[in-house]
């Protein structure tokens, strides 16, 4: 079976901050499709390394951690890391401090990247990340970019934070979500790029629900066309 098999999937890819999970989710109920976290996939990865003490400059001791570790999701998108439920734990600020420069890692996309094309194969799904068209699924059906200000951008993530009772600035966050642009777009291995073919939708002056509605009607319309 070929790598590249053309997969019933929306791949949503775009930067930090540009709202990618929260429209995929929706976009997902809204066509009857699952959802694939694939960030969350990174995360536990990071996780794993943290409590090991894998040294992320040793290639060895990364390869044998990857060997040793096992993700999977269940019904309700909890995932799982070795069996234990890491949901609330991959959010902690040390994952978060520290998941850029995990994913980053070769062996790590590898992996991860295998494990989202096994994960997809046989059904329908909504994918979003900063690789998911250009790499994971180069041959998506519906391949979208989701894009907005750096200041919008950083006002999202941190109205979110503030919800969750976090004590941080906009500066700080503004400051983040910087730092990951020119990280993502810069990294030697997929780095974040517009997908050939993708739809580009700036949700600068968008509602999350404006987005969700140009997404499905993209697919329908392409649908109804087939």
């Amino acid at each position: 079976m070929s790598d590249l098999k053309v997969y019933e999937i929306i791949s949503l890819d775009g930067p930090s901050g540009a709202g990618k999970s929260t429209v995929a989710k929706l976009v997902a109920k809204k066509l009857g499709y699952k959802y694939l976290d694939t960030g969350a996939m990174y995360r536990a990865v990071t996780l794993f390394f943290l409590n090991k003490n894998v040294n992320i400059q040793n290639d060895n001791e990364i390869i044998s951690a990857i060997s040793d570790l096992k993700i999977s999701f269940d019904n309700n998108n909890k995932i799982y890391l070795n069996d234990v439920d890491v949901s609330e734990e991959i959010r902690s600020i040390k994952v978060v401090n520290m998941v850029s420069k995990v994913s980053s890692i070769s062996a790590v996309r590898k992996s991860m990247v295998s494990l989202q094309r096994a994960i997809a194969e046989n059904d329908n799904y909504v994918v979003d990340g900063r690789d998911i068209g250009s790499v994971v699924f180069p041959l998506a059906k519906y391949k979208f970019y989701i894009d907005a200000s750096v200041e919008i951008r950083a006002k999202r993530r941190y109205e979110e934070e503030i919800q969750k009772g976090k004590d941080i600035t906009f500066e700080e966050v503004i400051d983040s979500i910087k730092k990951r642009d020119e990280f993502d777009s810069n990294r030697e291995d997929s780095p974040l790029v517009v997908p050939k073919d993708a739809i580009i939708i700036d949700t600068t002056n968008m509602t999350i629900d404006e987005v969700v509605q140009k997404i499905t009607d993209v697919v329908f319309n392409k649908k109804s066309n087939e």
